[in-house]
């Protein structure tokens, strides 16, 4: 499908909405400081251009998949802005955000994340798929069969874990599924907002060119409010990301 104008009046109300940010890296300073790291072969360094994040450089490798968790959670209705200008040249694999990622239990993948890193240090994604509850939009995406190339670059979104649909996890996908040819070309500066408001989730897309929006309704699945955001980038997927700010809407002052 392509992307989704219609809901482009409601999205920019959103954006007018009382929010308040949480969390803002400018991708300058010393990125340990609010990030955890999942893969022991990622590089994440800090430049004056912004926080370059590469995933390990063995394609279909366990181990040279990673994961950037923020250290600190968030909760309720969500605005989450960063740039990002691809660095690889690989159309093949994804990059994903995930949002509000606790552990899906039983122990030992307890709620809180933190609790369990060492057990990511080789970050399969069946690790993921299976001992995590969160949101995954997945953003700079491409099929994972070599030679598919550019013109199958997808925008998706799922629900994790893979238990809450009886163990399917082509069930694990939101409708739609987008088309997003066009879109991360390597070395192009993209600007990625997504919100999440209630039953509502959007993701908008900008370059110099475009300016594409995308929507979910996340009453398909059960809901999740609370927990860590994280990138993820699959082997050999690399990236110059900067200004990732989340914001928290305001409520209503009670009477």
């Amino acid at each position: 499908m392509q992307a989704q104008e219609e809901y482009r009046p409601a999205y920019n109300e959103l954006l007018k909405a009382d929010w308040r940010e949480v969390f803002h890296d400018g991708c300058q300073d010393d990125w340990s400081e609010r990030w955890m790291l999942d893969g022991r072969k990622a590089t994440v360094e800090n430049t004056d251009e912004g926080m370059f994040f590469a995933a390990g450089p063995i394609a279909d490798d366990d181990a040279s998949h990673a994961v950037l968790w923020t250290r600190d959670s968030f909760a309720g209705d969500l605005r989450l802005e960063f740039d990002y200008t691809g660095m690889d040249t690989l159309y093949r694999a994804v990059c994903i955000v995930y949002l509000y990622a606790t552990g899906a239990g039983p122990a030992p993948y307890v709620e809180d994340i933190s609790e369990w890193n060492e057990l990511r240090q080789i970050p399969a994604m069946s690790t993921y798929f299976d001992h995590m509850n969160l949101l995954h939009i997945s953003f700079a995406a491409f099929d994972n069969k070599t030679g598919q190339g550019k013109e199958n670059a997808y925008i998706r979104a799922r629900r994790y874990p893979r238990s809450l649909f009886g163990g399917q996890f082509s069930k694990m996908a939101l409708e739609p599924d987008f088309s997003a040819v066009g879109l991360f070309a390597p070395g192009v500066p993209h600007h990625v907002t997504v919100i999440r408001r209630g039953d509502d989730m959007y993701m908008n897309v900008t370059n110099p060119d475009e300016d594409r929006l995308y929507y979910w309704d996340l009453r398909q699945v059960p809901e999740v409010r609370a927990g860590r955001i994280g990138l993820r980038h699959m082997w050999q997927r690399a990236a110059l990301y900067k200004d990732i700010q989340v914001f928290a809407l305001e409520e209503p002052s009670k009477p």
